[in-house]
């Protein structure tokens, strides 16, 4: 049996390999994206539960509107069940970050910044958010460097 932290490890080993192929193959907006959709539904299954107070500081949502968000995934009794909360997180952050506009780097910004705002906020034990900040603001560096007739040898670290 594989644990959750081993499947995790796969996903980032699969997910680094895939990432690194796309730059290699130029696809910078590709990977912008998927790094964005990824932030978007780690995110909301982080939150899960709290998505409402997320909500709140990212965007004027009405009580009515978080309550659109959850009508699909209710069930029989009309109720979302806690393990089912990050599919209207997810919906909302989605629909959120379309509003934003096209910049993926201004949905991270804008996310990471809602997040820290939330009572006991999940970035301080949750550094993913901030890795992939740095990560897409290093995306065109990394795309230059990918793609420059200078030596590798004059890359210094």
């Amino acid at each position: 049996m594989v644990s959750r932290c081993g499947i995790g490890l796969v996903v980032l080993v699969v997910g680094s390999s895939l990432y690194r192929a796309l730059l290699k193959m130029d696809c910078q907006g590709l990977v912008a994206r998927l790094i964005k959709d990824f932030a978007l539904l780690t995110a909301a299954v982080e939150v899960a539960g709290r998505w409402r107070e997320l909500a709140e500081k990212l965007a004027k949502v009405s009580r009515k509107q978080m309550d659109a968000y959850e009508a699909p995934h209710r069930d029989r009794d009309g109720v979302v069940d806690n393990e089912a909360m990050w599919k209207p997180a997810y919906d909302f952050l989605v629909t959120w970050a379309a509003q934003v506009g096209d910049s993926y780097r201004d949905v991270l910004q804008e996310l990471h910044t809602g997040l820290d705002k939330m009572k006991n906020p999940i970035t301080k034990r949750w550094r993913h958010l901030t890795g992939t900040l740095i990560l897409v603001n290093c995306l065109d560096l990394l795309r230059s460097s990918a793609f420059s007739p200078a030596p590798q040898d004059d890359c210094a670290i």
